[in-house]
């Protein structure tokens, strides 16, 4: 049986607040333990033990008129096995 669950939030932050939060991201990746994600009144914790992990990098710059607009985008994806299941 397949389970899904999703938060997905959006928010205007200073450059200080958005590299905080992918700090603060980055350093639960780094210590294995549960990553927890809030945004939207709502929060959803994920088991960060991992040993590898894949990547998705997108980046956009388009210009529009006098104003440019530019979008990064930033993916991790990685799969979590049972302990019962490895060797």
């Amino acid at each position: 049986m397949s389970e899904k669950t999703e938060l997905e939030t959006e928010t205007e932050q200073s450059p200080d607040e958005a590299a905080e939060m992918l700090r603060n991201i980055a350093d639960e990746i780094a210590s294995g333990e549960d990553i927890t994600v809030e945004g939207n009144n709502a929060a959803i914790t994920v088991p960060g033990t991992v040993e590898k992990l894949g990547s998705e990098l997108e980046v956009e710059h388009e210009i529009k008129g006098k104003y440019d607009q530019v979008e990064l985008e930033l993916e991790f994806e990685w799969t979590i096995i049972p302990d019962d299941e490895e060797e």
